[in-house]
């Protein structure tokens, strides 16, 4: 059964306390560029777009009086009709991507689309004309960058069983970071910060056996830190990665996989990321008796001026960061939305996002 993101108070809660709070602060980091540039948003709303209209009744996205477009806010929708749904709520379709994500942000020409463009889809074959389309919104794509905010909330397991340890969606994310790098805004600046926004199903059953281990070993390397060693046992009673695992395989991936990000973007791209909170609750298989959970993570991202001269500071940077996420901790959120009060507030906070949405679409 398709979940009604219109009334799951689980998923808002994320949105009202994560969300919420990080895009505010992130909208603060802003102000020192021209104040005619809106925040830049990218995300994978889906139909229902509530993270969109929420953040535009906090004024954190903005509508233009002459268009009725939302500036900078861009979306990637592979349903041709949900596309359309969120082309209108949005007011542009110039702003979304149609098409799988991974193949958008993985395209490379062949020899069947190398010197050819969209505009001259009508004289190639169908097949051809597929091909061109995600070459086009590659390319639009790629130009968009950089955001201020980027929400992946992405469906599914983030290494599945049957492709590789690097699977396309984790390619396609370390490649959108890439970009966020090399990237400068319409008045010529680079992107000092961003906040980014992750989503990944977890299931140990339906996750790459070898990319469980490959996470598994990283996180075994960094108990030889002594802050990563103290925090890791303060926090989980003992020092044995396996056991955690066995135990507590959410709370074990949601350290391994941000982690794994944290070193990519540090170590690759120049990155110093601050972790936010991060979040789980529980979902049913609608078919089977057994549940998977739902990942949550916020990441505040600074430049690192000049990352690649000072040798030292990546290491010692990484592993505070990491230190942090441990620190942290996960918020469990299935007994917060248990209290009458809690869940209550959150509907509401819901079907007033859901009225504004409608009131713009003039439904």
């Amino acid at each position: 059964m398709r979940i009604n993101y219109e009334i799951d108070p689980s998923k808002h809660y994320v949105r009202q306390n994560g969300w919420l709070e990080a895009a505010k602060q992130q909208k603060q980091t802003i102000r020192k560029r021209l104040k005619n540039i809106p925040l830049r948003y990218f995300t994978f709303c889906a139909a229902e777009a509530i993270d969109v209209f929420m953040l535009e009744r906090e004024q954190i996205l903005k509508r233009s009086e002459e268009t009725e477009r939302l500036e900078g806010v861009y979306f990637c929708e592979e349903d041709e009709e949900s596309f359309g749904k969120i082309a209108e709520l949005i007011g542009s379709p110039e702003q979304g991507f149609r098409g799988e994500f991974e193949r958008i942000v993985l395209f490379k020409d062949d020899e069947e689309t190398h010197g050819k463009t969209l505009t001259d889809e009508d004289f190639y074959r169908p097949e051809i004309r597929k091909k061109l389309g995600y070459k086009d919104a590659h390319q639009r794509l790629c130009k968009a960058f950089p955001f201020d905010i980027i929400n992946l909330d992405v469906c599914g397991v983030m290494f599945p069983p049957r492709k590789n340890v690097i699977a396309p969606l984790m390619e396609s994310i370390i490649q959108i970071l890439k970009w966020q790098t090399r990237s400068k805004f319409s008045n010529d600046r680079e992107c000092d910060q961003f906040t980014l926004f992750l989503t990944s199903h977890i299931d140990p059953d339906n996750t790459n056996q070898q990319a469980i281990e490959q996470l598994k070993n990283r996180v075994n390397d960094n108990l030889r830190n002594t802050d990563f060693h103290a925090a890791f046992v303060e926090k989980y009673g003992h020092n044995q990665v396996r056991k955690l695992m066995s135990e507590k395989f959410p709370e074990f991936f949601c350290l391994a996989l941000p982690k794994f990000i944290i070193h990519e973007t540090l170590f690759s791209l120049g990155w110093k990321v601050t972790c936010g909170p991060t979040y789980l609750y529980n979902r049913d298989y609608s078919r089977e008796d057994k549940q998977y959970q739902i990942m949550h993570t916020i990441g505040v991202y600074e430049r690192i001026p000049d990352s690649r001269e000072r040798l030292d500071f990546p290491q010692s940077q990484y592993i505070q960061s990491v230190t942090q996420l441990i620190n942290n901790g996960v918020e469990w959120i299935d007994n917060i939305i248990k209290d009458p009060d809690v869940c209550r507030q959150l509907k509401q906070d819901l079907t007033k996002i859901v009225e504004l949405r409608k009131a713009r679409s003039g439904i």
